[in-house]
């Protein structure tokens, strides 16, 4: 059956010609969309480079002669490739996510990996992630620091919040705030479209602020209705660098008639890394106020142990890398079991992110977390819809413990 996708061009680039011709064929029959094969290498980059801002999905080697996979990444970096990747490889499990992981790491979007070779069903499983995405032709240009500050003005940031349950119970004890923005034109636009660059043009100041305020408004909204829990919000590295954000957030706290301590400030385990007199101030500031404290993303930073030691923090949440898919990946597992003994040992509260599924609620639950976050749980929510979720939940977690 083919997929009503809105993709336009797919390219299979592998240097074994049967490879090439199997997958043209196969993917033919799965959507309305253009085929590109090519068992060359640098013709296939100058074909994607020529057409870089149409194509949706490259389906790539990473073991070819004259240019490999490794190199590939460089190259669509280099042209600014915005569309999605998946790798095709005989190479271990452990090899292919060290490759996806550089792959991202130069900003590529790497939608899965393929073995050799590949079903007519896991194509059209890749094929549908790639297709419920923005396909590459249709992508808008990056935003501007005018149109963002106009945005915040206007009125048209916005929050879902994604809830935080107890392992043990299924209780929801928080909730994430996570921004958006609502275009008048492009409708929602995700903050990996314009987060970095807010980071980068001196505007993450005011939509942190923005965020904040949305965000304790609600809880304070929540709470008349009975529903009293954490939310839990993000700081950026370069708010970490402010000496007056402690103060703003208590001005905030004293605006909504919130309590500092049910409000949890995220902080990337990367953003430790910034200058140590004014972080360690900031953060202990913080601390004096009365806000709770979380190391976010953990295991996937620049953090130390001195850092750990030295900083007083409530709460550690283990990357989703480490915590998706643990229960099948030993190497994952691993990093998941040493993250929960490092928050036991220092007092803290251990959340697993990236809980997609029942095995990834199973093993978080059976090795030492505290908290779950993640699809299996919710994804993230309208304000009023999490009201409607919170009953729904308890009776989805109810009739799965019974299930066993």
């Amino acid at each position: 059956m083919a997929l009503p996708s809105p993709l336009h061009d797919v390219f299979v680039v592998d240097d074994d010609a049967f490879m090439v011709a199997t997958m043209t064929a196969m993917l033919g029959g799965l959507g309305d969309f253009t085929v590109h094969g090519y068992t060359d290498a640098r013709a296939a980059f100058a074909a994607i480079r020529d057409r870089a801002r149409v194509t949706d999905l490259v389906i790539l080697d990473i073991n070819m002669p004259d240019i490999d996979g490794l190199a590939f990444f460089r190259q669509l970096a280099d042209v600014g490739y915005q569309g999605c990747l998946a790798l095709c490889s005989g190479e271990s499990d452990a090899l292919l996510r060290t490759t996806a992981q550089l792959a991202r790491a130069y900003g590529l979007r790497v939608n899965g990996s393929l073995p050799k070779p590949p079903s007519v069903e896991l194509l059209r499983a890749l094929l549908g992630g790639v297709a419920t995405g923005v396909p590459a032709s249709a992508r808008r240009r990056e935003r501007t620091q005018e149109e963002l500050l106009a945005a915040i003005d206007a009125g048209e940031i916005f929050c879902e919040y994604q809830p935080k349950v107890e392992l043990a119970g299924g209780a929801l004890c928080g909730v994430e705030a996570l921004v958006r923005w609502r275009h008048e034109a492009d409708g929602v636009i995700p903050p990996a479209d314009f987060i970095e660059m807010a980071e980068r043009r001196g505007a993450i100041s005011p939509l942190t602020r923005r965020v904040f305020d949305l965000a304790l408004a609600q809880q304070a909204a929540w709470k008349r209705r009975g529903l009293d829990i954490l939310v839990s919000i993000n700081a950026s590295v370069l708010d970490l660098g402010d000496l007056d954000f402690p103060d703003f957030l208590k001005r905030c706290t004293e605006r909504h008639a919130v309590d500092p301590t049910s409000i949890v400030i995220e902080v990337t385990e990367s953003g430790l890394a910034r200058d140590e007199r004014v972080l360690t101030e900031v953060l202990t500031r913080l601390r004096l106020r009365r806000f709770q404290i979380s190391i976010d993303d953990f295991g996937n930073g620049y953090s130390t142990l001195a850092k750990l030691r030295d900083l007083v923090f409530d709460e550690i949440k283990i990357d989703r890398g480490f915590t998706h898919g643990a229960a099948a990946y030993e190497r994952r597992a691993a990093i998941f079991h040493a993250s929960v003994d490092v928050g036991r040992r220092l007092g803290m509260k251990v959340v697993a992110e990236g809980v997609e599924d029942r095995a990834d609620w199973d093993f978080s639950r059976l090795n030492g977390a505290d908290l779950a976050q993640g699809n299996y749980v919710s994804r993230p929510l309208g304000a009023d819809a999490l009201v409607a979720w919170h009953d729904a939940w308890l009776r989805r977690h109810a009739t799965a413990v019974e299930a066993g």
